[in-house]
């Protein structure tokens, strides 16, 4: 397959870009090409070498229409985080510059676009919604938060071009994710990994909705190139877990002599991942950030804080 990806130096994309660069199950491989800033760090990525790395961002509007020239899928990814210097700059590059990509695989003839958006997109929770009638894919979008209400912008402009049948759209929305940064430092949860594995005291609050990068990326594959999917949105969550017992899990993975401290957080709203499991996506739940903890720990032991290629 011929695959246009962006957002490919950051967690989702390095892992994702790692999987799709091995041979498919018929021995062929895919042909990609990956947008990245002329100041990305790609030290991570030198391995795959059959990939096509494209100069530009999503303000540039000729790089995006060299990044899908050719192409049959799109897997957008990117999120530009900033420094913007305002609220307006930081729309202005993700939305406008997401319709521009859009619009470039219209006119390139791009067959499916991939959509990563998030669950930040719901702000409001009906109060139908709990543990009998979890909230599931059809649940009215109110965004809460200016992120949230960029994800809900882009995901319009997807079914909009959707439904004017410039290609097929899917939808995937995770919750927090999860996984293994080549910038080690910046994974999920390192610092709390960190200070128990030295024996310092933490002090948590709050509760998080996770999901696994392994979940993510194989949805990714589950949707690529299937028109099953098409038109569809994918909640991905492996489940909800208070930071204070996150905390104690990990202090128990880690051996520490440290403490943990702190308040539960709220119950969260029930969240429905039925879609993503009948698409055929594996969450691993606990078990797999009991996993993620003990590698993150290894590798915390033998890199410390260190970017490097082999920590992922």
């Amino acid at each position: 397959m011929k695959i246009s990806i962006t957002g490919v130096t950051g967690l989702v994309g390095s892992h994702l870009v790692k999987l799709l660069s091995s041979p498919n199950s018929d021995g062929s491989k895919n042909d990609i090409k990956a947008l990245i800033r002329e100041d990305s760090i790609v030290d991570h990525l030198k391995t795959y070498e059959d990939v096509d790395y494209v100069i530009g961002g999503l303000e540039d509007k000729e790089s995006l229409q060299r990044l899908v020239e050719g192409s049959e899928i799109l897997i957008h990814l990117a999120h530009f985080p900033g420094p913007a210097k305002t609220e307006d700059e930081y729309v202005t590059v993700n939305v406008n510059g997401s319709y521009d990509l859009l619009q470039a695989a219209k006119m390139a003839k791009v067959k499916q676009v991939i959509f990563m958006s998030a669950c930040s997109v719901f702000g409001t929770i009906q109060p139908s919604v709990d543990t009998s009638k979890p909230l599931d894919e059809s649940h009215p979008v109110q965004p809460s938060s200016l992120y949230g209400a960029i994800k809900s912008s882009i995901e319009s402009f997807c079914f909009f071009y959707a439904r004017n049948r410039a290609f097929d759209i899917t939808i995937l929305r995770p919750v927090t994710i999860y996984g293994v940064r080549p910038d080690l430092p910046k994974s999920e949860w390192f610092e709390t990994v960190d200070f128990l594995s030295t024996n310092y005291n933490i002090d948590v609050k709050g509760s998080t909705k996770y999901v696994s990068i392994d979940a993510v990326c194989q949805a990714i594959t589950k949707v690529l190139g299937n028109s099953e999917a098409s038109g569809k949105i994918y909640h991905l969550i492996d489940d909800h877990i208070h930071n204070l017992d996150l905390g104690r899990m990990i202090c128990e993975a880690v051996d520490s002599f440290g403490e943990v401290e702190g308040v539960m957080g709220e119950e969260g709203k029930p969240m429905s991942n039925q879609a993503a499991l009948d698409l055929g996506v594996e969450f691993k739940g606990l078990d797999g950030v009991k996993e993620y903890v003990k590698r993150i720990h290894e590798l915390q032991k033998t890199f410390g804080g260190e970017r490097n290629v082999e920590t992922w």
